[in-house]
């Protein structure tokens, strides 16, 4: 079964979809588009967490501040090292700086939803693994949010849709060594931009 402190981490994944929805819906304000001011926005606030994650090894104060904000989503194993928000910043920022908002905003939804699913799920009814500690039943979760959530963008047709999910939820798998947190974003907004989305 998931544990409590996954499943705040999955909620927490989820709710990483503020940023992207946010860069769509934005309004334009004075001289910028809301696009650009969303940007600027991450970089001063991502940036600060981003700082503070790394500087927390060197420093005490800071150590202590960042612990106190963030010790109920860190695992044990993230004591030493990058958190997975912090991967999960520096990936959206540089999706959203890199590729098209059509590709962008959905590419970065498939991993707030598509993994999160996929954890809770694998975790608690997995039963097939099919790779390491991937299972049929959290592959096929994230498979299946990625559909439904791409039904929000209609100009992406639907085997476009479907072949981007499934690839995907392979690499996840299949590239397991890397963080999935930028395997995810980067492999979706990739896929989009070779199918022409």
């Amino acid at each position: 079964m998931i544990s409590a402190l996954e499943i705040r981490r999955k909620l927490l994944h989820t709710a990483t979809a503020f940023i992207p929805l946010l860069y769509h819906f934005f309004p334009d304000i004075g001289p910028l588009t809301g696009r650009q001011w969303v940007l600027i926005l991450f970089v001063i606030f991502g940036g600060l967490y981003v700082f503070a994650d790394y500087f927390r090894r060197r420093s005490p104060f800071i150590r202590k501040v960042f612990l106190w904000f963030a010790s109920p989503f860190i695992r044990d194993i993230e004591e030493d090292k990058m958190t997975a928000a912090s991967v999960i910043a520096f990936s959206f920022f540089t999706v959203l700086l890199l590729f098209p908002a059509r590709i962008a905003v959905p590419a970065c939804l498939l991993l707030s939803f598509g993994d999160a699913a996929s954890g809770i799920i694998g975790r608690s009814f997995g039963r097939h693994p099919w790779f390491k500690h991937y299972t049929v039943e959290g592959s096929l979760a994230f498979i299946a949010v990625g559909l439904l959530l791409f039904l929000a963008f209609p100009y992406i047709p639907f085997w476009k849709a479907a072949l981007t999910v499934v690839l995907c939820a392979l690499f996840e798998g299949l590239l397991s060594h890397l963080n999935d947190n930028l395997v995810i974003p980067f492999s979706a907004a990739a896929l989009l931009l070779m199918l022409e989305v």
